[in-house]
């Protein structure tokens, strides 16, 4: 049996209902993570820089020029303001 299997999979390879393996999962994940050593940060940290507007690294001037709103990263509207249409569906009711 592979590493990487859902419990869907690993139901239908051992002929054991989902819901089993699930408990069984969950019981091994926990017994993990409560093994795991405590983790004890120091020193100092460091942080990469972050740009809000995909495309412009290092050119605020491009920036202002084009107008960047508030809210929208990047090209693909992570944050809320992205690039959508609506569309109307037919209601069922």
């Amino acid at each position: 049996m592979g590493l990487n299997l859902s419990n869907r999979q690993i139901a239908q390879e051992l002929d054991l209902d989902k819901d089993v393996v699930q408990d069984m999962t969950t019981q091994l994940r926990k017994g993990i993570d409560q093994s795991k050593p405590e983790v004890n940060l120091s020193g100092a940290v460091e942080c990469d820089e972050v740009y809000v507007t995909a495309g412009h690294k290092g050119k605020p001037e491009e920036v202002k020029k084009k107008g960047a709103k508030v809210g929208v990263i990047g090209s693909r509207g992570f944050g809320g303001g992205g690039h959508s249409k609506k569309k109307n569906h037919p209601s069922s009711a």
